[in-house]
């Protein structure tokens, strides 16, 4: 698999996506999180839950993908 994008294509899907960035998704649009199976529930305080999702805020991303993603750096570091 080619770890390059060639130049012509990236900036094609790149203009495309600036010009439909506004444009709601299909009706018929369903996300998919492939290789991610498995949920784990944790129990925050409220105070612990609002300075994650001030994080969040600050980082323009939802509270799930930002905890995510100090899990797996977390983990990384651990395996290393």
């Amino acid at each position: 698999m080619a770890k390059t994008i060639d130049p012509i294509l990236a900036a094609r899907l790149r203009e495309e996506s600036e010009r439909t960035r506004e444009a709601a998704y299909p009706a018929t649009a369903r996300p998919t999180r492939p290789n991610r199976t498995k949920v784990y529930s944790i129990r925050l305080s409220e105070e612990e839950q609002a300075r994650i999702e001030q994080v969040a805020d600050t980082k323009h991303l939802p509270a799930s993908a930002l905890v995510s993603s100090w899990i797996l750096e977390r983990l990384n570091e651990e395996i290393a």
